[in-house]
């Protein structure tokens, strides 16, 4: 299990960079565009969105620019949440730490997390699914990515800063389960191969997910 301090002082330090390498990265992914405006279209008018892992925001900004304007992006690394707020003066974000949301039940219409587990094992992304689904209302959406594999990559170095980084790779018929044991009814599942250019060379899954407590 990787302490949530060493994640922290990851994205605390490489935010600049960070956003700099992947603010635009949306441009060049055309199943991510497509899957967002989707969401977008579908949960406008169902309350507030809460975008998990934000990072610099670009996904909360493609959501609001398809007219999901009622959306908060939260992060677990003050500097990130800084840098995504600088980008986008108009949209709002804050910090949060989805092992431990502290917002009260049933705040959000929807959620969104892409690539937002990937630091997390087997048993922090069940608390993880456990806290979405007490924010979001009945019936809420919940779309979300990880890598698919069973392997872990550590990083010593990211983005020219030393770290101490884990990230892990998930099988998606465990990830599936998960969402089933808390509280969730899955709508789709989506895997597709790697835009080698412009992101690491690994499989990508995607599931949209409906909460069902």
């Amino acid at each position: 299990m990787q302490e949530q301090k060493h994640v922290i002082d990851c994205y605390d330090k490489t935010a600049e960079n960070y956003a700099g390498k992947f603010i635009n990265e949306l441009h060049h992914k055309h199943l991510d565009r497509i899957l967002l405006t989707v969401f977008a279209q579908e949960n406008r008018e169902k309350g507030k969105l809460i975008d998990l892992g934000c990072g610099p925001g670009q996904a909360t900004r493609f959501l609001a620019d398809c007219g999901l304007t009622n959306c908060i992006g939260v992060d677990i690394s003050v500097q990130m949440v800084n840098v995504a707020q600088n980008l986008n003066p108009d949209l709002h974000f804050e910090i949060a730490d989805m092992l431990q949301l502290h917002y009260p039940d049933h705040s959000f219409g929807s959620a969104l997390a892409f690539y937002a587990i990937v630091h997390f094992d087997y048993l922090q992304i069940k608390t993880a699914f456990q806290e979405i689904s007490r924010v979001l209302i009945a019936n809420g959406q919940f779309l979300f990515s990880f890598h698919v594999g069973e392997q872990t990559v550590h990083l010593d170095t990211f983005l020219d800063h030393p770290v101490n980084i884990d990230f892990h790779f998930f099988e998606t018929s465990k990830i599936t389960s998960l969402l089933q044991e808390t509280g969730f009814e899955i709508i789709d599942v989506l895997e597709r191969q790697p835009y080698p250019e412009v992101e690491y060379p690994s499989k990508r899954a995607y599931i949209w997910a409906m909460n069902k407590r």
